[in-house]
């Protein structure tokens, strides 16, 4: 399955690995599972990272990250959980610079680059493929790879609730528990604790609130000005579709959010009725059919019209 990768793999030294922008728990925990899989190969690796949540300090090896690429060319760059290169969290020039590139993706739609590229979106996560990449590098897996990689299951499958979760996940899962992945730990510091400014921006989100569609669909916005209030920074303004979700009766809710660079995200989930990665990729992003977002070309009002008039269309 990845023996062209591997190939390429041992060719290299030189190495770095990179994900999307913004990363979420998949992008970081099958990133750095990756980076310690090519530790133990002797490579010279790096992972690129110029920013992530905080939340995520407590994983191992995130305080190795570097903000770029320094080298004028290197071997190899691996590329994890990014659909479109242009996503990925360096630039076109860096991109340019590798000599050989490794796709690796799960997501339904994808822009396929690189010289090797193994997307299933069959698979729950970029750390699912990863565990796979890794069992077939031979590489020993310890507690590092596990925590890592159980990490990025376990967040993009909603702690094991979404329907991307397949027995193969489970197999998985268990397999890393197996293998020493602090599941414990992990649990505590991603689900059952939040900061108080976390907790003012999902009680903003909440007052905000707008219902439509006899309550098929919650929408929230929170502007820049207001997150910068609460010390809250991009990357860790996330979260709170997921909130408006639990509505009972709620098909899709959507969470709008200011950025410090004056854009708009939209975020979206699904409870399943509703394929929201079409209407995402109407406007310009992508995803998943029950977990999808785009940055909003429009003023605010009109892109929100624009938006629910698009998720009532498909109700």
């Amino acid at each position: 399955m990845f023996n062209e990768a591997i190939e390429m793999v041992k060719k290299s030294n030189l190495i770095y690995v990179s994900a999307h922008i913004n990363p979420d728990g998949d992008a970081i925990g099958s990133t750095f599972a990756v980076y310690f899989a090519l530790k133990k190969l002797g490579k010279d690796v790096h992972v690129v990272m110029p920013s992530y949540s905080e939340v995520f300090e407590f994983l191992p090896g995130v305080e190795d990250r570097v903000d770029g690429i320094k080298e004028d060319k290197y071997d190899l760059l691996i590329a994890l959980d990014s659909s479109d290169h242009s996503r990925l969290a360096i630039s076109d020039d860096e991109y340019e610079r590798a000599e050989k590139v490794i796709m690796l993706d799960h997501h339904q739609i994808a822009r396929p680059y690189g010289d090797f590229r193994y997307i299933n979106d069959n698979k729950s996560s970029a750390s699912e493929i990863a565990y796979l990449f890794i069992k077939e590098l031979g590489v020993e897996f310890d507690s590092n790879i596990a925590t890592l990689l159980y990490t990025g299951i376990m967040t993009d499958t909603g702690s094991f609730n979404y329907s991307n979760t397949s027995s193969d996940t489970l197999r998985v899962t268990a397999e890393l528990v197996d293998y020493g992945a602090k599941t414990v730990e992990v649990c505590k510091k991603l689900n059952d604790t939040i900061k108080e400014s976390k907790l003012k921006l999902l009680a903003k989100s909440i007052d905000n609130m707008e219902v439509f569609y006899d309550g098929k669909v919650r929408y929230t916005y929170v502007d820049y000005p207001t997150i910068n209030s609460l010390g809250i920074h991009d990357e860790d303004a996330e979260g709170m579709t997921n909130y408006l979700r639990s509505v009972e009766g709620t098909e899709v809710a959507v969470y709008v959010r200011g950025k410090s660079d004056g854009s708009l995200k939209v975020s979206m989930r699904s409870n399943g009725n509703v394929d929201i990665s079409k209407i995402a990729i109407s406007f310009g992003g992508g995803g998943h059919p029950r977990a999808a977002g785009y940055t909003m070309q429009d003023e605010i009002e009109v892109g929100k019209e624009k938006l629910i008039k698009a998720i009532g269309e498909m109700l």
